[in-house]
Order: C-alpha cells, then sequence, then structure tokens
C-alpha cells in the first residue's frame, strides 16, 4: 500500500510495483498515526525574563487553552513521522472549523521552503509558536462524528512553530522528528488499533509517549544503537534557532522558520549482504513514516544494483507534494542485517527502492539510505534518543521486540468449514486482532473457509496449490479486516459473495480475487492498493474498490459479457492497467455492432497500457477510456464493408451487397467503394488511419483493437490465441478534458506507501 516519507523536509508517496513477493519481508509496513491537540502555550521574555528558556519545551501535561472553533478543544489525526524535519498541519485542519489558527491569532506570514519528490520547490506557511500535544490513538474517548482525545495522556512541546500545507496538500497531518527529540515513543504492534474515522478505517500500532531514557523499562530486551545527527547537539539547548532575535522580540509572532532539528536525523547502522558481498555499517535514516526500504543509485550500485544496467525486480510510481515520478526501480536485497545486544536481527529478501532523495538543507546531495517500517511488522518499538551523557546510563536506542502476533494455521480438512469455527484452527480459538492468519489447502482437494460474520486478524496469507484451490469466501453482511498485509498467493482465492475485505493494501501474487462485493485499501488518510502482481482479478458481477488498482505485466483482469449486461471493476481512486485483459461470452451471448459495455470505472486517473489482450473471436472489438465519464469502454464495432457483421471484409460481403443493391433503402455505389477499400481487414484499423507514437497515444482516448481467442483458465479446453496491443486514436466527446484524466500518472500509495 503507498505511505508517506518526508526526509528533512522531503515528501513522497510509493506505490511499488512487483512480479514476485519477498518471502521473508512484507511489501508494506505499518502506519503509525496519533491523536493531535493544540494549545497557545508559548514564551516570551515577559513571561521568563531570566532568558532561560528555549524553544520547544517538553511538556508532560496537557495545559494552556485549547485551540478550537470557539476556543474549545480540537483533535485530529496526524502521522508519527520520526523522518519528518517539523511539524506540518493540513489547511483543513488549521482552518476555522479545525484549530481555527487564524482566528485564534497564531497564522504567520513567512514560508519555509521543503522539496518534494520531483525535487520541486514547496513554499508552506509557518505558523505562530504554540503547545501541540499528542497521545496514541487507543486513549481516544469518541473518534464519532469527530475524534476527542482523553488529555490525560496527552505529552508534547510548547513554544513550537509549525508548518501549514495550502489547499493542494492532500497529505495528512504530520508530527515529526523535533517530538522525539523531547519524548520517548514506544509503539506497540500487539495494541492494534482499528476504528472507524469520518467514514474510512484507522489501522495504527498504539503509540505512548514516556520519558527519555526510560526506554530499559518498556520490557524489551534486545537494543541497538540510533545515531543522532548532528551529534549530541541533537538535544541539547533549543531545537531550533535560526531567528531567536525575532521571536523573542515579538512574542510568538511571524518566526522565520519552523521549529526543526537543524540538519537532524535518527539512523541505524545495517549490514547489507548481496551476492556474496557485505558492507558493514551502513548509516540508514530511521523514518517511521517510510513503509519500504529506500537506497539512493550509487549506495544501491555499492551493494549490487545498477539501476541503469541492471533489469529491476519492480517498478514502483512517487507521488508527492512535488508532483509524480515514475519508473522507480527497485531490488531484492539478500539480506540485512541489524546488529543488537538480546540478539541480531537478519531479514532476508528485502525488498529495496532505488530512489534519489533530495536534501532539503542542500537540494544537489541525497540521503544514502532509508529504513522501511515493513522490517518491524508485527514487533514493539522503542524510541529513545537519549545521549548516554544525559545520565541515563545507555546510548540513544531502538528497541525491537519479537514478533507479538501469533501463527494460526487452517487445519481442517472438510471441504468447507466456518472461519470462525474453533476448530478450523491449529490452536483453537476464534481469529483475533494478533493472529497472522495462514489459510493453505491441507486436504489435496478443492476447500473453502467461509466467513459470514465480521471478523478481524492482523495478517492473512491464503494459498493452494494448482490441483487443491483454497478459498476464503466473505459472505453477504460480513466484513473480515485486516490489520497489516493480504496476500493470496497460488492457489488461494479470496471470494467476495457479498461481503467486504477491509486491509491496509492487498497483494495478489499468483491466486485470485473474485466475486462481487466490496474492498477497501488504506488506512484514515492514506490511500491503498490492490495490487495484482501475477494473479488474477475476477469480477462476478461487481467489485467496488476503495482505494487505487494496480494491474501489473503478470497479472489478468477477466470480465464476463452476457446479456443484459457485463462485470464490472469501479475503483474509487486511479487505475493502472498493465498485463492482461481477458474478455469472454457466456452461454451463447452475441453482441451486436455498436454495443458497448463499460467494464472498469475510476474516480481519479487512469494509465492504460495493456500488453496483451484475450478477445472473443469473430468480432472486431474498440477499447478506450472515455474521459468524461471516467471509464473504461470496449465496443464491438463494424468495419466499414463489412456487411455481413462477422468482423472481416471478404468476398461474402460483396454477395450481400449485390442482393441488396438498389433495393428500397438498399446499398449503393458508396458501399461498393467501401467494401473495396476495406478488402481484407478484420479490424477497425480502416485505411489511412495512423499509429500515433505512444507519446502522443497517451494524450488521447487509447483504443485498442485486436481479434484474438478468449478463455478463462476454468475453461481450460479451449484455445487461446495472444496478440500484443495495438493503439489507436480513438477520441470520445470532450477530447482536451478526457486528454487531462488519462495522462499516465500513479496513485499510491499506501500510498505506503512510504
Amino acid at each position: 500500500m503507498g505511505k508517506g516519507l518526508f526526509a528533512n523536509g522531503f515528501w513522497a508517496l510509493l506505490v511499488v510495483t512487483t512480479s514476485t513477493l519477498a518471502a521473508e519481508v512484507p511489501l508494506g509496513g505499518f502506519i503509525p498515526f496519533v491523536g493531535i491537540g493544540l494549545t497557545d502555550e508559548f514564551e516570551t521574555f515577559d513571561t521568563d525574563p531570566t532568558g532561560a528558556f528555549s524553544i520547544a519545551d517538553p511538556s508532560d501535561l496537557w495545559g494552556g487553552s485549547p485551540l478550537g472553533p470557539g476556543s474549545s478543544a480540537f483533535f485530529d489525526i496526524a502521522l508519527l513521522d520520526t523522518g519528518a524535519s517539523a511539524h506540518i498541519l493540513t489547511q483543513a485542519a488549521a482552518s476555522s472549523t479545525g484549530f481555527d489558527i487564524q482566528n485564534e491569532g497564531f497564522q504567520g506570514t513567512a514560508f519555509q521552503p521543503i522539496y518534494g519528490a520531483a525535487g520541486v520547490q514547496l513554499d508552506l506557511l509557518i505558523n505562530d509558536a504554540m503547545g501541540i500535544y499528542a497521545a496514541g490513538l487507543g486513549d481516544r474517548v469518541s473518534e464519532s462524528p469527530n475524534l476527542v482525545m482523553g488529555t490525560n495522556a496527552l505529552r508534547g512541546q510548547t513554544s513550537v512553530a509549525l508548518l501549514e500545507g495550502d489547499a493542494d496538500w492532500t497529505l495528512p497531518n504530520i508530527l515529526g522528528l523535533p517530538m522525539a527529540a523531547q519524548q520517548g515513543i514506544v509503539i506497540r504492534n500487539d495494541q492494534p488499533q482499528i476504528f472507524s474515522y469520518q467514514g474510512r478505517t484507522m489501522r495504527t500500532p498504539q503509540v505512548d509517549f514516556i520519558d527519555l531514557g526510560t526506554g530499559n523499562q518498556q520490557g524489551i530486551l534486545r537494543r541497538t544503537d540510533l545515531r543522532l545527527r548532528p551529534s549530541a547537539s541533537f538535544l541539547s539547548g533549543p531545537i531550533y534557532a535560526p531567528d531567536l532575535l525575532n521571536f523573542f522580540d515579538n512574542g510568538n509572532n511571524n518566526p522565520t522558520s519552523p521549529t526543526v532539528i537543524e540538519n537532524g536525523g535518527l539512523y541505524l547502522e545495517v549490514d547489507v549482504t548481496h551476492q556474496g558481498q557485505t558492507t558493514q555499517n551502513t548509516e540508514f535514516l530511521f523514518d517511521t513514516g517510510a513503509d519500504v526500504t529506500v537506497l539512493s543509485e550509487v549506495t544501491a550500485a555499492s551493494v549490487g544494483f545498477d539501476f541503469v544496467l541492471d533489469e529491476p525486480d519492480f517498478v514502483l510510481e512517487v507521488e508527492g507534494a512535488g508532483g509524480v515520478l515514475g519508473g522507480i526501480p527497485g531490488f531484492y536485497l539478500e539480506e540485512m542485517k541489524i546488529d543488537a545486544v538480546g540478539g541480531s536481527l537478519t531479514f532476508y529478501d528485502v525488498p529495496i527502492a532505488v530512489l534519489n532523495v533530495p536534501n532539503p538543507v542542500d537540494p544537489a546531495n541525497v540521503i544514502d539510505a532509508i529504513i522501511g517500517m515493513h522490517l518491524f511488522a508485527g514487533r514493539n518499538l522503542v524510541i529513545d534518543a537519549i545521549p548516554a551523557a544525559f545520565g541515563q546510563g545507555s546510548a540513544p536506542s531502538l528497541y525491537i521486540s519479537d514478533p507479538v502476533t501469533d501463527a494460526h494455521q487452517w487445519s481442517t480438512a472438510t471441504t468447507t468449514a466456518n472461519w470462525s469455527t474453533a476448530g478450523s484452527w491449529s490452536s483453537p480459538g476464534v481469529p483475533g486482532t494478533l493472529w497472522a492468519a495462514q489459510v493453505g489447502n491441507v486436504s489435496g482437494s478443492d476447500q473453502q473457509a467461509n466467513v459470514t460474520s465480521d471478523s478481524t486478524v492482523f495478517q492473512l496469507a491464503v494459498s493452494g496449490t494448482p490441483s487443491a484451490k483454497m478459498t476464503v469466501e466473505i459472505q453477504s453482511g460480513s466484513t473480515l479486516t485486516i490489520f497489516g498485509e493480504t496476500i493470496i498467493e497460488e492457489g488461494g482465492e479470496i471470494r467476495l459473495d457479498g461481503g467486504k475485505l477491509d486491509a491496509p493494501f492487498v497483494n495478489i501474487n499468483g491466486g485470485s480475487l473474485s466475486g462481487s462485493g466490496d474492498v477497501f485499501v488504506g488506512t484514515g488518510p492514506i490511500n491503498g492498493v490492490v495490487r495484482n502482481l501475477s494473479g488474477r482479478i475476477e469480477p462476478d458481477s461487481l467489485i467496488s474498490i476503495t482505494g487505487d488498482l494496480s494491474n501489473l505485466v503478470d497479472g489478468t483482469i477477466a470480465i464476463d459479457l452476457f446479456t443484459g449486461g457485463n462485470d464490472l471493476l469501479a475503483v474509487s481512486r486511479s487505475a493502472f492497467l498493465s498485463g492482461t485483459l481477458e474478455v469472454s461470452l457466456l452461454d451463447g451471448f452475441d453482441p451486436t455492432a455498436g454495443q458497448t459495455f463499460t467494464i472498469l470505472t475510476y474516480g481519479g486517473t487512469i494509465d492504460l497500457n495493456f500488453s496483451e489482450l484475450l478477445l472473443p473471436t469473430g468480432y472486431d472489438w474498440d477499447l478506450y477510456v472515455d474521459g468524461p465519464a471516467m471509464s473504461l469502454v470496449l465496443e464491438m464495432v463494424v468495419i466499414t464493408g463489412d456487411f455481413d457483421g462477422n468482423g472481416t471484409v471478404n468476398a461474402a460481403d460483396l454477395a450481400v451487397w449485390e442482393a441488396g443493391y438498389g433495393q428500397p433503402n438498399g446499398y449503393t455505389g458508396a458501399d461498393f467503394l467501401a467494401w473495396q477499400r476495406n478488402l481484407g481487414m478484420s479490424s477497425p484499423l480502416a485505411a489511412g488511419t495512423s499509429v500515433p507514437e505512444p507519446g502522443a497515444a497517451a494524450l488521447v482516448a487509447i483504443g485498442l483493437a485486436v481479434s484474438a481467442a478468449a478463455s478463462r483458465k476454468k475453461r481450460a479446453s479451449a484455445v487461446r490465441r495472444r496478440t500484443r496491443c495495438q493503439r489507436l486514436v480513438r477520441i470520445s466527446p470532450d477530447p482536451l478534458e478526457q486528454a487531462r484524466r488519462i495522462l499516465p500518472v500513479s496513485l499510491p500509495e499506501r500510498s505506503p506507501s512510504l
């Protein structure tokens, strides 16, 4: 799933496109969210005439007057991101219906440049200093209709200048690195928080804030060093002091810099092994806002990945506040090792993205490496940034627990069993939020697990064999909710029988997603993606996806046409369509010339790039994007001169013309000339029609016209003929609007996104 990366002023969203999944490390990690509130707390010479104050003082108790509509307390959700140099509010959160920054007198006038994914400079408003407090979402009092936090759990900072996004800022609120400099952070995956918020599913580990220097009191023995940059100055003195004179002379008014840790960051030393070569003590930025590990181009080359010379294992697109980048290469790293007291950790087959993340202090330079939270899926973490010099007897540390989840295997050999029956599992019990559910076929013949009531698990993997399928069927009125990764492997199927699958992201790796029902992918304000890596998506009437859809080069979308309608995929955001489109006719259905079938709708953008079409033979087809209707349409077309309508212009059509020539309302000489021009044609590519270059084709509706045998795998006896797509110009109404909508862009992630 696409998620966020804001490292020292940089933010991006990554959507990962792969042909295979790593066996050891998932393709996405968790996203830590917290609840935040603001108050009017700041210091001036008048409040502390000794001058002993500093900017961004830690505070262990909620205090001051809360900010919000009518001076009432307002709370909102923020991404906890140790890769972010500053705290950032969305414009909606800062508005009069949120924290009411302007009417409360805290809106500043200066701007801070940051850099987006494409290296584009963005200017965010610097608000006046105030107090910011946070607590984990397990400490919420209510989430409906608005978030309400229990104030006893809130801890934070005073005299903090935040950044504010503009109207185009679509990313969530950010609680950044300055918080980690003054509060210890516990990320508790053993307390997953899953709830509905503003019509979307929130899922996050519980986050607790603790005193610095008490990380060793949280019950986790495994500890590795965190490197502070810039060294001990990370915690000594003011967190930022670029404009102290202006700041203190004017109270909290109009600071010219946000509260940041100047050039700061938390780093881990990691040993990297690939192709028999080990590079020791590589420094990775520790970024809780990243769910995939990132290497710069040169760092990747140093461990054996040359993105220029080597074919990548996967490709990703990056969307962020600075624009969209496509074709970012990724590879599988053989081994990563984190040396630790209490048991080192070694990870295998780690998916990494190769991307130069610009350094905002000097955009010509890049960050060498960023470690993603996918390495720590299912583990608790403690971030304690206090140096040994501060008297607690340990260096700045990251504590990493053993897995907190419990593996439960499907164990019944019956053909059909209920999901919630204790006897169906290797460890008896009803599936729960800490279950890593591994649903594999154990009988040697087809099996099915029926989800007949709402259920939640931490992770889900469904698998079978080519001859022994394993199906998880989500029945009408039931929702199967997953906290982390959902993966459908070879021989596995998730079938919707009117039910709903709710997950941060879904990876189809050899299996299938089928049936009719709803799929929600994402977490809170961050959208997720259904990635068809190498399997099949087979709607039966309608699969509605709230989020993004990415059908990759080895993936297949299978659509049936039938009397009275057709199967449909409805995608609320963006659709990235490569791989294979397979269309079949059911029950002898015979489409007529000019008949159209809307096979996919989308609410954002579409990138149409099918490499293979399997369409019913005996007809001529045109596949195109209808921009104004935001839909993908398949049309059965007629070639001029094809009088018998069989899809080919030949001698049989001349006989039809002769029989009708001269008759009332019959054929004319012009019809004969059309037959003559198109003799031998068997596709809509009429004489004089040019095939545009790929770049030009991307700016118009794309028609894909081929004749190919089509069959689903379930019709094994049928014969297929595969052909490559031709890109033809077909402009539906309002071509300018259509061209705008189908420009090839890619959206997350998870968004992990990072």
